[in-house]
């Protein structure tokens, strides 16, 4: 059979909106760059509150043989905290959704301290664990660790229960259906809340690193601010940029592999379609 033709103005539409979308996605941050350039270069702004390129550049300059340890150490706390708040949120959210008894025990202490900041802890954490990287890592993972908490009892909250009885239809018992249909069910679910964990626990990487760090970007951070050079705030800054978008590919990339099997991943979206995603 011949195929059909795709209409003209159907064809015009895609081909000029996958050459719309490469421009669009730098029109802003051009912009963006752009006005900095203008602004600190005819020093509309005072160098003091916008540094300009130049400046960050000489920056990043003085602070590069300080840079190579710093990075090292605030990834080893970040990553640690995340990881560890990532698994005991998930495990703990897997729990109380599993056991009514573990959740009445525990429910009233985790909704209790999910609404408070953890920064407001972070005179608590001196006292009780000292000064050092035990504390740093405690209070990332904590802020972590309620992330996934509450994300994945509110999905186990929202799956459809057809699925839950198909099961039981079929004989599951109550650990495989939670083995084959929960915890599979949830997995996508769970991307996006680890994703804002990960976000989330650089900026507590810097509040952890004001319990009395001596090394590490927060601390660099600190001395900056003490000396009053926004340039090198700025440039510390840009890293840790870089750190959090590095480590949110690498889970973009996991989340490809192991999502394969849902359905948008295997075929395209209607809604996606409908709202630009497709």
């Amino acid at each position: 059979m011949r195929k059909m033709a795709r209409p003209i103005g159907q064809i015009g539409s895609v081909t000029g909106s996958n050459r719309r979308v490469p421009f669009l996605k730098v029109l802003v941050p051009a912009a963006f760059l752009i006005a900095w350039v203008f602004l600190s270069e005819n020093k509309i702004v005072d160098p003091v509150f916008m540094p300009g390129p130049r400046d960050v550049l000489v920056a990043w300059k003085g602070l590069k043989p300080l840079l190579g340890r710093s990075v090292l150490v605030t990834l080893g706390i970040t990553l640690s905290g995340f990881f560890i708040g990532a698994a005991i949120g998930t495990v703990l959210g897997l729990v109380m959704a599993y056991s009514r008894i573990i959740r009445e025990l525990v429910g009233t202490l985790f909704d209790f301290l999910r609404p408070v900041p953890v920064f407001a802890l972070i005179p608590l954490f001196i006292l009780w664990f000292g000064i050092g990287r035990t504390p740093q890592i405690v209070l990332i993972a904590l802020g972590t660790s309620v992330i996934l908490g509450v994300t994945t009892v509110e999905a186990i909250r929202n799956i459809p229960g057809i699925y839950v009885r198909a099961a039981l239809m079929l004989g599951a018992r109550r650990t495989q259906i939670y083995r084959r249909v929960i915890v599979p069910y949830i997995i996508p679910h769970l991307i996006g809340a680890i994703r804002v964990a990960a976000a989330a626990s650089w900026g507590l990487d810097v509040a952890a690193e004001f319990m009395g760090s001596q090394v590490g970007l927060g601390y660099l951070i600190i001395m900056q601010q003490v000396y009053l050079r926004t340039a090198g705030i700025v440039t510390i800054v840009i890293i840790y940029s870089v750190l959090a978008v590095g480590l949110d590919t690498v889970i973009r990339i996991i989340e490809a592999r192991v999502t394969r099997w849902t359905e948008r991943r295997s075929m395209p979206s209607v809604v996606g379609a409908i709202v630009g995603q497709g």
